[in-house]
């Protein structure tokens, strides 16, 4: 009997063993499986990641863009300041052109007693004080070959004031007029003188 015994109870203890082996590799399978899921999440959890952050960075990207854009047309509007023909209006301020006349001061002053002679634009200028007419006397030869419109006649004293102009005159090619400028009640050393001229009318 105590052999039966024996062997009965050492039957039971390897049924036990054999159970604990077994329940043992199903929980190394299962916990094998559980491994192998986590590995296959974590790359679909991080190429979510990836695809949420896409978006936002190109957000910014596009942002910037437009940024630099308004950057860009905000510099080039500057352009509109750089325009150089609404500071260069030359022209405007060209009287000669707009009142079509020649003639200035030559800036050289003679003695009282001298006579002046000289051409200018064509205009060929002879004059001299007469101290018993108190007057300024001379003429003014036209040396082109086509009319000189409106010519006339201007004395500057010296420390004084300015005499004329005489009355306008068409002078025709090689042609002469008489010209006289009073300068009564003046008292003067030195003088100079100057023709003057304008564009013919059409």
């Amino acid at each position: 009997m105590q052999s039966v015994s024996c062997g009965s109870a050492v039957s039971v203890i390897l049924l036990f063993a054999l159970f604990s082996i077994a329940g043992c590799g199903d929980r190394s399978d299962s916990e094998g499986e559980g491994a192998l899921e986590a590995t296959e999440l974590q790359p679909a959890e991080g190429t979510d990641v990836a695809t949420e952050l896409q978006p936002a960075e190109g957000g910014g990207e596009g942002e910037g863009g437009e940024h630099a854009e308004g950057g860009e047309g905000e510099h080039n509007e500057g352009g509109e300041h750089g325009e150089e023909g609404e500071h260069g209006e030359e022209g405007e301020h060209g009287e000669e052109g707009e009142h079509g006349e020649e003639g200035e001061e030559s800036g050289d002053y003679i003695g009282r007693a001298e006579s002046w002679d000289e051409t200018r634009r064509g205009m060929r200028l002879t004059l001299s004080y007469d101290a018993e007419r108190d007057a300024f006397v001379g003429t003014v030869e036209n040396t082109t070959d086509a009319t000189i419109c409106a010519v006339r006649v201007e004395v500057h004293l010296a420390d004084g004031p300015e005499l004329g102009p005489t009355e306008r005159q068409d002078v025709g090619a090689g042609e002469s007029v008489s010209v006289e400028l009073s300068a009564e009640g003046e008292s003067f050393e030195r003088w100079t003188a100057h023709p003057e001229s304008s564009a013919c009318s059409a």
